[in-house]
């Protein structure tokens, strides 16, 4: 079997609210003349199938990673706010589902794949309402603490263009034969709110974060921008005819997407320097997505008789001359696929972490699961 032909990087966990797609397949030269008409109708019409059994799919994917790194994008940790942080981190999301085989009567398209991807760095701001208000910091004597104290706000943001720096070089040190462009903006705040608050040894041996709930508005905008070409070659079959098909495959994606998450964390520091967190929430969401995808090159194609058999009828199969069966000819094959999709309402997600402590550093590791799709955010802050 022939190698994979793409890598799509992309974006949570309800059905997918689809709007048409349209789709193009064209076939020229010498090797679409050894299709019978009825196989080139059935590549004109292909579209719908391409639709259902490809593109919604994928644009299902891409939506999942998108919509988890837009929730995790605040570097909270445990929640926890003594006068203010400042810091920055890098969210990234992922999945790998099964790659898909496109079905249509006598046509076969195998293994396109179907991996979606997100990443989202930001700026990011912490800092504790009493404290701003002039009440001292949280961790102040109990009875100088008032209510504002339980309140911590978060802002975060950026804006990034993926052609440049350090991302950039990442994907070229994987992977050479991506071509990445686009860019990314970022945006949001989030108000916690400690139910229960934290308890401390006072000797640093043992804190508890507490429980807090948090609810917050975040803002996504990614348009991704992505060539591909490994100069490999996927196999396929268009009815009495298997052979290759090569070339560059170009993706385009825009995503514009708003999410509400409200979430509740947990957590406990041992030993001063390490602390570990959990929680779970959920998210609505809004926005839509919008795809294109362009594939054009080199088709090989031969007769088989295994693939005549099964694809014509015994009268058609018998005008093919025996001499024509396994001759090689080449030509041209290009697709062209394009659609919308509109976010997912909800998504549902659990949360955990670890953040390491080195006197005013924090360095976070926040993980957030939804479903079969990952997301992790690596970050520092300074704390005050």
């Amino acid at each position: 079997m022939k190698n994979k032909i793409l890598i799509i990087l992309s974006w949570s966990s309800l059905t997918l609210v689809s709007v048409p797609i349209s789709a193009k397949v064209t076939c020229t030269g010498d090797a679409c003349t050894v299709l019978p008409t009825s196989i080139q109708s059935q590549l004109n019409n292909v579209d719908q199938a391409l639709q259902s059994q490809y593109t919604d799919k994928v644009l299902d994917t891409m939506s999942e990673a998108a919509v988890l790194t837009n929730i995790n994008s605040s570097l909270m940790g445990p929640g926890l706010v003594n006068r203010f942080q400042i810091g920055g981190g890098l969210g990234i999301s992922g999945q790998k589902k099964e790659d898909i085989d496109v079905q249509y009567q006598s046509l076969n398209f195998q293994k396109l794949p179907n991996v979606g991807a997100s990443v989202a760095p930001n700026l990011v701001l912490a800092v504790n309402l009493g404290w701003l208000l002039g009440g001292g910091p949280s961790d102040t004597e109990a009875d100088l603490k008032t209510f504002m104290h339980r309140f911590n706000l978060y802002i975060h943001g950026f804006k990034f263009n993926f052609a440049q720096g350090d991302v950039q070089k990442a994907i070229e040190a994987q992977n050479k034969n991506v071509d990445l462009g686009g860019d990314i903006t970022t945006g949001g705040l989030t108000l916690r709110f400690h139910v229960f608050d934290n308890y401390s040894d006072g000797l640093g041996i043992f804190e508890f974060s507490g429980i807090s709930l948090g609810m917050g508005i975040h803002y996504q905008r990614q348009v991704l921008n992505v060539a591909y070409n490994d100069g490999k070659t996927q196999s396929l079959t268009l009815g009495p005819a298997i052979g290759t098909w090569g070339g560059e495959t170009k993706f385009n994606y825009n995503s514009t997407i708003t999410s509400v998450p409200l979430d509740l964390r947990t957590g406990f520091r041992m030993f001063y320097f390490l602390t570990f967190f959990a929680g779970a929430g959920a998210s609505l969401n809004f926005g839509s997505t919008n795809l294109k995808i362009e594939r054009s090159g080199p088709l090989s194609l031969a007769l088989d008789s295994g693939a005549i058999s099964s694809s014509l009828s015994a009268e058609v199969a018998a005008l093919i001359p025996s001499a024509s069966l396994g001759q090689l000819r080449t030509g041209t094959l290009a697709l062209d696929l394009s659609g919308s999709a509109q976010a997912p309402n909800t998504t549902n997600f659990l949360i955990a972490g670890i953040e390491l402590n080195a006197l005013i550093t924090k360095i976070t590791v926040e993980a957030i699961v939804a479903q079969k799709v990952q997301s992790v955010m690596l970050g520092a802050k300074i704390t005050f």
